[in-house]
């Protein structure tokens, strides 16, 4: 037999004296002194005793070894998953079996998509051509910072959906899918990673995933552990001729922001008819303390004056989210009912210590500000499913939410000046029905369905004592999709939807922030929801996929400066612009040969925003083109290069430069470790231009990448947990807006 025999040789007093493992039956034991001895026999879970024997001389003996053989529980049959898919212009991603499960955060596996961009700060993400996605985990809708707590250990797969239905709300033009793991057996699995990383400065990060399953009872935990040593930096060119001012500064933030992440999770069958209910509970609390520095040229009437800004900064920041939700199937009348309830709350409280250093005359204290900052969203929702038919099916549903945040802001100068107060409470509330109806005849697929939400918001200032914002609205969100089924490889899709933008809760109600005595970052409690009408066409050749969307925005929003005549200062702001529209043709290519994959996106693009008070230049069309590659050279060992390109482009009023970012990657498995080295933006081309030219002000934004990256990485696993059904769906429907 093939499987390894050992052999124990006891004394008559059950005291080991000699071993021996063999594959070929035969073994041998040599020098012994006459005595009374006994065999053992192991291999695997099968043990066997002989009976004791007198050894007084050479022998040979012959035994008859019976291992049991284990029952048979479960038969596999495994095939190759495709890594990536498209279907009526929506892509898939797998992530369990790719290199991408080995990345540190999930919000880094994001970067890893195609279309997708992260934001210069780093927390926030768009789709190109599409703005702000909605973010989604297992059907429950989340905001960045929630998303980033997710440890990529729990990640199945990732879907960009490009066309969302109407049971997706009408907030957004895109929606960004994470389906978490869904294991087999009973059991438990714990997984540890380490990942360190080097950029301009380092971070380290330290993840531990458990999950456990019995019966129909399953929970999971994970924590992490991430110090991390943060830089950013941008810089504004800004002229105002009309007053003959300009400036040229640039801000560095390098601050400590150590993040302790917790998630906890249950998940209970109710029965074998699909009924459940889970509870979830996750946090992200991360404080940041450190300096942020700006350096200012500032020149007013031919005059410049040279000023040194730092900033010393003291922030904590937390984040929870809870949720429960409850499954119920209506067997009798082929049918589901879902309820769901979410809670989550976001915070900020940061001391600012200010000081000038004008013209080389030292550093002297200008300001001190403390800002508090909280929001709490609680919301419900229930969805109902109906199959009328084979060939019909009903969906509808109506949800709440209600939503409270509280600026409490305090400057106090060092001059004479007296303190300036800013206590704002915003509170909002919105409800939302929907209907859908699909219907499949021949090789026709049909979807139609409506939105309808109500929005009622206020803003209150407490220190003036005045409602300054105070809105209702009424609003229909329809959606329609016809597509045709020529056969299994060639499909047409046709989809309109309209859809709506609503500002952040924190830029409706934050106040200032200082950056320099001629520069402040604040909010604007002006701003209104953007509303956008798209059509879109998919077609799927076979593995290709070609797509080509139009759209039009009213009231889009974007950030710019703005000259504040009355205290000559400029602000940095989130506003609405007049309208915005844009086209898109694109390709989707996947790709395989022997051990090299591929997967490839590619679209033409076209955008324009206008505004009156802005100098509108021609729109150019611009090129976008995503690939990631591997090559798999053992079972265990793979080579990575993913990367993304889009050319220099001008959208109306915006101008941006063009960016290159390659990423080049190495991953191996050894027993249970994997390990990964990864070296991002190979070229140092991640950082962003901007210009633009609005009401009084000229200006040229640059915003730098914190790049290039490496990263060394170890994971370890051990354990198994393969039957899993756990499932959590959508509650809150404006998380991210916090």
């Amino acid at each position: 037999m093939n499987t390894p025999i050992e052999i124990y040789l006891y004394d008559n007093e059950n005291q080991l004296i000699k071993t021996a493992v063999t594959k070929e039956s035969k073994f041998e034991f040599n020098d012994l002194k006459s005595d009374s001895y006994f065999l053992q026999i192991s291999s695997g879970e099968t043990i066997q005793k002989e009976k004791p024997f007198l050894l007084n001389r050479n022998e040979s003996f012959t035994i008859i070894y019976q291992p049991k053989i284990k029952e048979i529980e479960a038969v596999t049959i495994t095939r190759e998953k495709k890594k990536f898919s498209i279907e009526n212009g929506n892509i898939t991603l797998d992530i369990t079996d790719s290199p991408l499960n080995k990345v540190a955060t999930s919000s880094e596996l994001l970067t890893k998509l195609p279309f997708v961009t992260l934001d210069a700060n780093g927390e926030g993400i768009s789709v190109v051509g599409k703005g702000n996605p909605l973010l989604y985990v297992d059907n429950q809708r989340v905001d960045f910072s929630t998303l980033s707590g997710i440890s990529v250990e729990d990640i199945k797969s990732v879907e960009i959906i490009r066309n969302p239905s109407v049971k997706y709300e009408s907030e957004g033009k895109a929606v960004i899918k994470i389906n978490l793991k869904k294991s087999k057996k009973d059991g438990s699995k714990l997984s540890l990673s380490e990942t360190a990383t080097f950029q301009k400065r380092f971070s380290n990060y330290f993840n531990i995933n458990f999950q456990q399953k019995k019966n129909k009872t399953e929970w999971k935990i994970n924590a992490a552990y991430n110090v991390l040593q943060h830089w950013e930096s941008n810089g504004y060119k800004y002229s105002v001729p009309s007053k003959n001012i300009s400036s040229d500064y640039t801000i560095l933030s390098t601050t400590n922001r150590p993040q302790n992440i917790f998630g906890a999770s249950l998940y209970q069958e109710l029965n074998d008819d699909g009924d459940y209910l889970t509870l979830a509970f996750n946090s992200n609390l991360r404080p940041d303390k450190g300096d942020n520095n700006t350096n200012t040229v500032y020149s007013e009437n031919g005059i410049s004056t040279h000023i040194l800004t730092l900033n010393h900064q003291d922030s904590k920041r937390a984040s929870i989210n809870s949720v429960f939700n409850y499954n119920k199937k209506l067997a009798d009348w082929d049918a589901n009912i879902f309820t769901g309830f979410q809670y989550t709350r976001e915070s900020r409280n940061v001391d600012y210590e200010f000081l000038n250093n004008i013209n080389g005359s030292g550093y002297e204290v200008n300001q001190f500000r403390q800002q508090m900052y909280a929001g709490d969203v609680y919301s419900g929702r229930i969805d109902f499913e109906k199959k009328l038919s084979e060939n019909y099916k009903l969906e509808l549903g109506t949800s709440f939410t209600k939503a409270e945040t509280v600026t409490d802001n305090t400057t106090n100068y060092v001059a004479i000046k007296s303190p300036e107060f800013f206590n704002y409470l915003f509170k909002e509330i919105n409800t939302g029905s929907y209907i859908n109806f699909g219907a499949e005849k021949d090789k026709w697929n049909m979807k139609a369905g409506i939105r309808m939400e109500t929005t009622s918001a206020k803003g209150f200032d407490n220190i003036l004592k005045d409602i300054t914002l105070s809105r209702n609205a009424l609003d229909w969100f329809p959606n329609a999709e016809i597509s045709f089924q020529q056969n299994k490889d060639y499909v047409y899709t046709l989809n309109f939807r309209k859809t709506i933008s609503r500002p952040g809760y924190g830029n409706l109600s934050s106040g200032g922030l200082y950056g320099s005595p001629y520069i402040e970052y604040v909010g604007n409690p002006d701003l209104i929801p953007t509303y956008t009408n798209t059509i879109s066409f998919n077609t799927s050749l076979k593995k290709w996929s070609i797509n080509a969307s139009v759209y039009t925005s009213k009231n889009p929003m974007g950030y710019t400066l703005v000259y504040d005549e009355a205290k000559n200062i400029s602000k940095f702001s989130l506003i609405n612009f007049e309208k915005e529209m844009g086209a898109s043709l694109g390709v989707d290519v996947p790709f395989e040969w022997k051990i090299w994959s591929s997967q490839n996106s590619m679209s033409l693009n076209y955008g324009k925003t206008e505004d009156s008070l802005a100098i509108i230049k021609k729109s150019t069309p611009y090129l976008y083109f995503y690939t990631n590659n591997t090559l798999k050279i053992t079972k265990s060992f793979s080579l990575l290069m993913d990367g993304s390109y889009i050319s220099k482009r001008t959208e109306g009023l915006y101008e941006n430069n063009a960016v290159c970012v390659v990423n080049f990657g190495i991953t191996k498995s050894l027993s249970d470790f994997d390990f990964t080295f990864r070296y991002n933006d190979l070229f140092k081309q991640m950082n962003y231009v901007q210009s633009m030219t609005y009401d009084k002000i000229i200006s040229t934004g640059n915003f730098y990448g914190n790049t290039p990256t490496v990263s060394v990485a170890i994971k370890y696993n051990f354990g198994r947990l393969e039957k899993s059904s756990y499932k959590e769906n959508n509650v809150n429907e404006t998380s991210n807006r916090l």
